[in-house]
């Protein structure tokens, strides 16, 4: 019963891993995309296990131009472009100032800066560019340290800071005040980038203006591509896509079939090598109780044979006490010594010695263990029939 209840658990516990992966993935937790001005953004996925991907813009303005290309193939990453952004930020005291692009590997970004403030501060503004939202969050845990992020720079008055894009990810660029007073910040952005060229896509769609839906093929390595192009003059602040993947169903729950399928037959293969069966015994254990003897017993029977008779009529020769306090007479020896009332018609193997009736023979094998006379451990009780 206990292998089943384990085969069982096991089973359910690889329908059920799937499915909540399944589920917590694809619906329950959708991915949130940056885009915004200049994102050309390649999504690629496993059409066997997924069937459509959703789009839907959170946050933004359609006006951004963004749009979802569905490709047979990865397009190639060859199209320059290049825009540039003006800012006036004020930056909060002890806080700091973000704005997030995604760039392709090949790219440039070139940030002119003016920081004006009324009084002489106490401590310079920090500007960074950190690669990823965790290389981010490290530096606004600790805003003075500069090897949290790909590139950190002290400034004051008027500059320009260079920064060269070697993987394709998403860019932080931030400013940090450990002033107790606002600070003013003049940037104008110049970014230099590399596109997918789309014009060969079988699928176009506006995540700005309805939910996009782009189904893939049961097989095949189609890819999509989220893609803005350059507006000149056009801030990207807090533009998102909201993302989602519809599961392949069928292909899973074939999958948890043919699970189910290698699970019973390897259970039937460790029931083969180890004997199992259902009620949680086993096969070495019923043999041991089976009333046939294996060759090995067999013979191990028939060398004690002839000293078990010997004993049944030469035992007695220690027992002149039994027989003098049995009340018998010469009958007092041939009974059991356990009971003193039924005939000893057993004896215990491999010794030979017969000393007790079958029924106190039977229970001396499975309480003691052991013979009366020698101490020997006790295999077998056999019956004595009388002719």
């Amino acid at each position: 019963m206990a292998a089943v209840l384990c085969f069982v658990t096991l089973l359910t516990f690889c329908i059920l891993a799937p499915v909540a992966l399944m589920l917590g993935y694809y619906y329950g937790s959708p991915e949130l995309v940056v885009v915004g001005s200049g994102c050309s953004r390649l999504l690629e996925t496993n059409s066997f296990f997924v069937q459509d991907i959703k789009a839907r813009m959170e946050g933004g303005s359609p006006e951004n131009g963004l749009m979802l290309y569905g490709l047979p193939v990865a397009p190639p990453l060859g199209v320059p472009a290049a825009w540039s952004e003006a800012r006036r930020a004020v930056v909060p005291a002890n806080s700091h100032r973000e704005w997030v692009y995604f760039l392709n590997r090949g790219s440039e970004i070139e940030v002119a800066y003016s920081i004006r403030s009324e009084t002489e501060l106490s401590h310079p503004i920090c500007m960074i560019i950190a690669r990823g939202k965790e290389s981010f969050m490290q530096w606004t845990e600790r805003p003075s340290a500069n090897n949290t992020t790909l590139s950190w720079h002290s400034v004051h008055g008027n500059g320009t800071i260079k920064q060269a894009i070697n993987l394709s990810s998403e860019y932080y660029i931030a400013l940090g005040n450990l002033n107790s007073q606002d600070v003013t910040v003049v940037l104008e952005f110049r970014i230099r980038t590399l596109l997918y060229n789309t014009s060969a896509a079988d699928y176009a769609c506006s995540p700005g203006n309805s939910l996009c839906t782009y189904k893939l093929p049961f097989l095949g390595q189609n890819v999509v591509v989220l893609s803005s192009g350059p507006k000149e003059g056009l801030n990207s602040d807090d533009q998102y896509v909201k993302l989602s993947y519809g599961p392949r169903w069928v292909v899973y729950i074939i999958g948890l079939a043919m699970l189910a399928v290698a699970l019973l037959i390897l259970y039937e293969i460790v029931n083969v090598l180890f004997g199992l069966r259902p009620g949680g015994g086993s096969s070495i254990t019923a043999d041991t109780r089976a009333p046939l003897l294996s060759s090995a017993s067999k013979e191990e029977d028939n060398e004690s044979l002839g000293s078990s008779y010997d004993s049944v009529s030469h035992d007695g020769d220690g027992e002149d006490d039994v027989e003098e306090s049995g009340g018998g007479g010469g009958e007092g020896r041939h009974l059991c010594l356990v009971c003193c009332d039924a005939r000893r018609d057993c004896f215990f193997l491999p010794c030979g010695h017969s000393a007790t009736c079958h029924a106190c023979g039977t229970r001396v094998a499975e309480e003691d263990g052991s013979c009366p006379f020698c101490r020997r451990k006790l295999k077998k009780v056999r019956r004595i029939f009388t002719v």
